[in-house]
């Protein structure tokens, strides 16, 4: 997962909210005039990327947030060795 961030203020609430998840990102600071060879073709930061999911602004990379969020804790319900069985 890559994040690709400026200097706005939301960014760092994003990165923040990444790390409380715990989950493994790397984080690309794109520099001001917008040029990254690594950034996705046409878009501005923020963007998220996600094996082949591009999401793009704050509002649309918090919901997706949340969306980890919760498979987190499907994950951290079931993940247990044990065998379930009726």
């Amino acid at each position: 997962m890559t994040l690709y961030i400026d200097n706005c203020w939301t960014c760092s609430r994003i990165r923040q909210s990444l790390g409380e998840l715990a989950m493994a990102h790397e984080v690309v600071i794109v520099p001001p005039d917008g040029r990254s060879d690594r950034l996705p073709q046409g878009a501005q930061p923020p963007v998220l990327v996600d094996e082949d999911r591009v999401v793009q602004g704050s509002g649309d990379i918090f919901s997706y947030i949340d969306e980890l969020q919760e498979l987190k804790q499907v994950w951290l319900k079931y993940q247990s060795d044990v065998c379930y069985m009726d």
